[in-house]
């Protein structure tokens, strides 16, 4: 009898990892259509899965809104498709001339000249959602399924924000203990070799 695999242990915290990267790919879903909007100078390959899923999420809102009247979402849609394909151009623009840009940067927003001291993570975890929100709230009474989605959109927006932002921290908190290792490992050598 050949011997067989055994079979991939379940734990409660892969279940967790799961759902959390779900979750966070539903959220980068919905905020993508407002993204390049809100953002310029994208690094090339940052548009993927998420960008993907969103060019459908926008018209499937409307799943939710039967009988409201489907045309601000969908010249919603339009525009996205516009300002999706213009931020495609620019990232391979860019990318030919040679400009730097790590190639799944998420965008510079627009909205940093106006909040120069705020700085980018800050623009993006804050001042864009809540635009995008404050947006969605005052076309809420003439469109309920773009006002809805656009208030979804910036919660998401601040959502993925926010995931990135813990991410890069535990990044930088990696790379002060390897820092702090080879320190230590650096005095143990001296010690050892009398160097």
């Amino acid at each position: 009898m050949p011997d067989q695999p055994e079979p991939k242990g379940w734990t409660p915290i892969e279940d967790y990892q799961n759902a959390f990267a779900f979750l966070v790919l539903a959220a980068q879903s919905i905020a993508a259509p407002v993204e390049v909007f809100l953002r310029t100078r994208f690094g090339r390959r940052y548009f993927g899965v998420p960008a993907a899923i969103g060019l459908f999420a926008v018209p499937m809102w409307m799943f939710f809104w039967t009988g409201e009247d489907a045309t601000p979402i969908f010249v919603f849609w339009v525009l996205y498709l516009v300002m999706q394909g213009r931020a495609r151009i620019e990232s391979i623009l860019m990318a030919s001339r040679g400009d730097l840009v790590h190639t799944r940067y998420n965008g510079r927003p627009r909205m940093e000249r106006f909040f120069r001291r705020a700085g980018e993570r800050r623009v993006k975890a804050v001042h864009e959602p809540l635009l995008t929100i404050g947006i969605g709230v005052f076309i809420l009474p003439v469109s309920e399924p773009l006002g809805s989605y656009l208030i979804t959109a910036g919660i998401c927006l601040a959502l993925v924000a926010s995931v990135i932002e813990g991410v890069e921290r535990n990044r930088l908190m990696s790379m002060h203990d390897a820092w702090l290792e080879q320190q230590h490992h650096a005095e143990r050598f001296r010690d050892i070799t009398g160097r």
